[in-house]
């Protein structure tokens, strides 16, 4: 009886971090108006596109188990403000390999396209993407960003495995095993994955948009996250992914755009 909670914790995580529950792997064809950029180097993700003429200045970063084309809306709000923007499949996701990934691996690919292209000024960052963006913010020293935008964004994994456990009413004892096994992964305690604590500079400008109805991530995520990095959290109306594509949304991309770089004396 001891190895229960063992055996149903490891295949939760399995469940959890399955990025695919459709079984669906798109065509791996360049989108619409985009260039792809090959890259080497980085686990699980072989290239990027990018919108717009110039040097990428917008990274746009997908939820999880989603792909770059769900975020058509926010890159076309870019690049009708004159920018370039900048999405790649995470790891597991959209055209990349596999069916699995890890929240490391995601801010893995995130920090290397910081630190790859330091023309990039803004990130806009959907549902637990969000986790990834202040990783690789905190950890990138290249970067020149000077705001992010997180659109319904999920305060820290924790919370997601905890939203997540209750859903499937498991254990304690299973829940326990689980932040085990994405310890193992990831090599580090599921606490560490809080966009509270990750680090994101004072220099980066933090905008939170969140509709108060979202059904998947609860607003309480966003002002959790406000009140500890002193952000501004805006209302939209349109759910956890409509969000994406709202009036709300173009005009806090188009108050991120217009952020001047930090001067220090």
């Amino acid at each position: 009886m001891r190895g229960i909670p063992w055996v149903t914790g490891y295949l939760q995580t399995r469940t959890f971090i399955n990025t695919r529950a459709l079984g669906s792997y798109p065509d791996d064809v360049c989108p619409l108006g985009a260039r792809r950029i090959e890259l080497a180097g980085i686990p699980r993700v072989s290239s990027a596109y990018v919108w717009g003429s110039g040097e990428p200045s917008v990274l746009v970063l997908h939820g999880w188990g989603a792909d770059s084309t769900t975020m058509t809306a926010v890159i076309d709000a870019a690049v009708a403000r004159g920018e370039s923007a900048l999405c790649f499949d995470a790891p597991g996701h959209g055209v990349s390999p596999g069916s699995h990934a890890t929240m490391r691996e995601y801010a893995h690919a995130a920090l290397e396209m910081l630190q790859r292209f330091s023309s990039i000024r803004t990130v806009v960052a959907h549902s637990m993407s969000s986790i990834a963006a202040a990783s690789a913010l905190a950890r990138s020293d290249e970067a020149n960003v000077r705001s992010l935008l997180l659109l319904a964004p999920t305060c820290s994994l924790a919370r997601v495995i905890d939203r997540w456990a209750a859903q499937r009413a498991l254990s304690a004892a299973v829940v326990n095993r689980i932040h085990r096994e994405l310890r193992r992964r990831d090599g580090v305690q599921v606490p560490h994955w809080d966009v509270r604590t990750l680090g994101v500079p004072n220099s980066v400008q933090v905008r939170i948009l969140h509709d108060p109805a979202d059904d998947i991530v609860p607003v309480e995520d966003a002002h959790l996250i406000a009140a500890e990095l002193g952000a501004q959290v805006d209302e939209s109306a349109g759910g956890h992914h409509r969000i994406l594509s709202s009036d709300e949304m173009r005009s806090a991309l188009s108050d991120c755009l217009r952020v001047p770089p930090t001067v220090y004396v």
